[in-house]
């Protein structure tokens, strides 16, 4: 019997123990990234990046009641930290800027220029934190019977060392990231189980907000659309109860047009001032970077045949150490090709598995079988529909970028952002694929991670900030106690078997059948 605090929370929440991506291992993992975020922010020298002073900049901006413009450079500036010459992300939405102008903007005013550097700093922590578990829900609701896939995927994405950076800087990529990460999971959501109340109003909410935040973010805006679309079925009525026929198309429409309009309402106007502003609704500066950044036009090809290219793109756990440093990539590709085994091999065992319903000559057990089996058909459907969203999406990504590079932009680690989702989902698969494994998969995984991790802090740093290194030491300690929760998490989540999603319901007269004598 569970206590009344337990069965408020379930309810409110609907997280319990039974959930996989409420379990230690996810838990741990945002403790971790939490701890890591904080102890790489007192690393990293306060406005150390290039881009960060201009965030910073969009953020007090903003808190003054104005949006910033590329030619006019920098309105608010320290005399430390990097100097930027002009403001390059004035072409970015301003919903990052808007939540932390609360936060940063009185600091600023009051004079505690780096308290309130540091402020913004925690603030990204918090909001990258989010991704964690929302990484762990999101693969729970694009496969569903892979109970061992969420708290893998929640480790997965703690460790990424470009998260780690991300939410101990201002950059609006640590609320950019979330989002991408909720909207992969309301997709498969979608297909998988079909569109709900709540999940329209979800798919509404993150759409308008994503696109508030980053344009990158229209290529899931776009999946969300199509997985709308597409969805197993529709369930907007008060009973709960699927529409069917044309009723089930209207909504499914209806569906997915209402987070096209919220985006439309919320960001539109933003998209027109960059065009206004710029001749482009992106606001990009592309002739800016040629002339003074040094940046080159090439062709295309020869861009997807430059390795630098792809390593500067999917850096992803590099940490603070060279792109070129082989062990790294050791760490993102073992766990991807494990992750493409598993999909094969759970292919063919699929079609090699034969049907129940043949051998079945029982009238009730035939229906009950064929049910079930049209069922699992659906399924199957919803699953390959989720592997070709993924398959799309990433698509999309590598083909956008290479176009960017190829017009003079820079192949940055943050922009594979966008689909870090779907490869930290293909990475947990390919770790806990083979159950008996799973928990020395992710242990020696987590092992291997510690070290781009490691270098990301620096336990003795000494600079402006003060106090710096007991906080990196304290942030630090915590993140190897999260680190070795998670390998806890992981061997307990190894115990879990594969759900089973569709099982037959008996019917009265089976439950009669199956009951023992002393009970009839």
């Amino acid at each position: 019997m569970t206590n009344p605090i337990h069965r408020t929370w379930t309810r409110l929440t609907g997280w319990s123990a039974a959930t996989p991506w409420a379990s230690l291992t996810v838990w741990a993992a945002l403790l971790f990234i939490l701890a890591a975020s904080v102890a790489r922010s007192f690393t990293y020298p306060p406005l150390g990046s290039a881009d960060e002073p201009a965030h910073l900049d969009y953020v007090v901006t903003v808190w003054h009641g104005h949006l910033p413009v590329f030619e006019n450079g920098l309105t608010y500036r320290v005399p430390w930290g990097v100097q930027v010459p002009v403001q390059w992300v004035a072409q970015h939405p301003p919903l990052y800027y808007v939540l932390l102008a609360p936060i940063v903007g009185p600091l600023w005013d009051s004079g505690h220029t780096l308290t309130a550097v540091m402020a913004g700093r925690m603030a990204s922590a918090v909001l990258i934190a989010v991704a964690v578990p929302a990484s762990a829900w999101a693969a729970s609701r694009c496969f569903p019977g892979a109970r061992r896939l969420p708290g893998a995927t929640a480790v997965v994405t703690a460790f990424a060392g470009i998260v780690i950076q991300q939410g101990s800087s201002i950059y609006n990529d640590a609320l950019y990231y979330p989002l991408v990460v909720l909207a992969c999971g309301i997709a498969g959501a979608a297909l998988r189980d079909g569109i709900t109340r709540r999940l329209l109003v979800a798919a509404t909410l993150v759409v308008a907000a994503g696109m508030t935040t980053r344009l990158s973010f229209g290529l899931w805006a776009v999946a969300v659309v199509v997985a709308l679309l597409l969805a197993r079925n529709v369930r907007l009525a008060r009973d709960g109860a699927p529409a069917r026929g044309r009723a089930a198309l209207v909504g499914r429409i209806v569906a997915a047009a209402v987070p096209v309009l919220a985006a439309a309402a919320a960001a539109g106007w933003f998209y027109v001032r960059n065009k206004a502003i710029t001749g482009n609704f992106s606001g990009r500066q592309a002739e800016w970077g040629i002339e003074h950044a040094r940046r080159i036009v090439r062709p295309i090809g020869e861009i997807a045949a430059d390795g630098g290219v792809w390593r500067g793109l999917f850096g992803i756990y590099r940490g603070a150490i060279d792109p070129m440093n082989f062990p790294t990539w050791l760490i993102l590709l073992v766990p991807l090709v494990l992750g493409l085994a598993v999909a094969v091999v759970g292919s063919v065992r699929r079609a090699g598995r034969p049907s129940a319903v043949a051998a079945d000559t029982d009238r009730r057990a035939l229906r009950s079988h064929g049910l079930a089996a049209a069922e699992r058909r659906r399924d199957r459907l919803a699953g390959l529909l989720v592997v070709l969203m993924f398959v799309a999406v990433s698509a999309l990504l590598v083909i956008t970028q290479l176009d960017y590079v190829a017009g003079g932009g820079s192949p940055n680690t943050r922009y594979s952002m966008t689909v870090l989702p779907i490869i930290a989902i293909v990475m947990a698969a390919g770790l806990t694929g083979w159950r008996p494994l799973s928990g020395l998969l992710v242990t020696a995984w987590v092992v291997a991670a510690a070290f781009p991790y490691w270098t990301l802090v620096d336990l003795h740093v000494s600079g402006m900030v003060p106090h710096a290194a007991l906080m990196v030491r304290l942030a630090f300690t915590v993140s190897v106690v999260a680190a070795v929760a998670c390998v806890i998490g992981a061997f307990l989540d190894a115990r879990r078997p594969r759900g089973r999603r569709f099982a037959p319901a008996p019917d009265a007269d089976d439950q009669d059948r199956a009951a023992p004598s002393s009970s009839r």
